[in-house]
């Protein structure tokens, strides 16, 4: 995962911690409200040793976040592009090295017709409009 790029949310915090620990943190996150994909996280201005942050960070991270953004309530993004665009990496890999769709989908959690759709998806060419500037359009991809 570690050619994808995080979102500006996420990656202020990984500019703190790291990258591997602000995906696992945001991973941990729960939700909040109606919107599956909004995360939420308050982080205090001090920092109980039996704080949450500190049984998922560790005490040097979870002191480190407080130093940068205590008392803030912080709205990353939950990263689901970023695993997203992992999981359809390793799917191209593993069909590849000649995995089949269906061990493919056991291996990812996905069903075989998934599979197929993110193969297939991703073998189709992309059709890239380009309207000149006389014509007062813009690129599309």
């Amino acid at each position: 995962m570690n050619g994808l790029r995080l979102p500006d949310s996420a990656q202020e915090i990984a500019d703190v911690i790291g990258r591997e620990r602000t995906l696992y943190l945001i991973g941990q996150l729960p939700v909040c409200g109606q919107r599956s994909w909004r995360v939420v996280l308050y982080v205090p201005k001090t920092l109980p040793a039996d704080h949450w942050l500190v049984r998922v960070l560790g005490w040097r991270d979870a002191m480190r976040l407080v130093r940068e953004f205590g008392g803030e309530i912080l709205q990353p993004s939950n990263c689901r592009c970023v695993h997203r665009a992992y999981r359809d990496q390793s799917i191209h890999r593993m069909a590849g090295e000649g995995m089949s769709a269906a061990d493919i989908a056991r291996a990812v959690g996905l069903t075989r017709r998934r599979v197929s759709g993110v193969l297939a998806a991703d073998a189709a060419p992309r059709a890239v409009e380009i309207a000149g500037p006389s014509q007062g359009g813009t690129a599309r991809g």
